[in-house]
């Protein structure tokens, strides 16, 4: 009798230090996962950290350190401008290389330069430029740095049609462009309040 109660009480003792192992086994596993996640998320953060730093530094200092003088500015945005409104002139490549992302404007060129206002429009006068960074070029929509424009779209004779017009212009890749929000606006009057393809 006493035989039979070792053994029963040697066999029920046996599963729990199993137990135990298995439990501490699992623990280990655990905080193993934990120590694994907490590195990867620790190296993660550094690199996306330094690539926004990297990014950031890229896309402002360039830009304001190769900006022409006031003087070359206003005469690049000032052929930009004449370029794109030149609208009794059917050829588009040429306007579309004046706008800020004009390729994506094709169609509604294409469109506003058969309506009976393009006949009318031959090229426009910059009257005023004002060069602009940071937030006021954010408070417009417009990559830093741009420009406050102020022309006049001009008819066939060099008359005025439309006077002391407010628009924009972009500094991208080393060049002066029309900004798109700019034509946009006139596209969309001229297509009935509706903002046409690419706008």
């Amino acid at each position: 009798m006493s035989l039979t109660r070792t053994r029963q009480s040697t066999a029920g003792h046996q599963p729990a230090q199993r137990r135990g192992a298995r439990l501490k086994l699992v623990l280990l596993v655990a905080v193993a996962a934990v120590g694994l996640a907490a590195c990867s998320s620790g190296s993660s953060a550094p690199t996306t950290t330094t690539t926004t730093t990297t990014t950031t530094t890229t896309t402002t200092t360039p830009t304001v350190t190769t900006l022409p003088p006031l003087k070359s500015s206003t005469t690049a945005i000032d052929h930009a401008y004449k370029t794109l409104f030149d609208l009794a002139n059917p050829a588009i490549a040429p306007k579309l290389l004046v706008v800020q992302d004009g390729a994506s404007l094709k169609k509604a060129f294409t469109t506003a330069l058969h309506s009976a206002l393009a006949k009318e429009a031959a090229g426009a006068k910059v009257v005023t430029v004002k060069i602009e960074k940071g937030a006021a070029c954010s408070k417009e929509f417009l990559p830093s740095p741009c420009a406050a424009v102020t022309y006049d779209v001009l008819g066939p004779t060099g008359k005025a049609l439309l006077t002391g017009s407010s628009g924009g212009a972009v500094y991208v890749n080393s060049r002066w462009l029309v900004a798109k929000s700019t034509i946009c606006t006139l596209l969309t009057l001229d297509n009935g309040g509706t903002a046409p393809t690419g706008c």
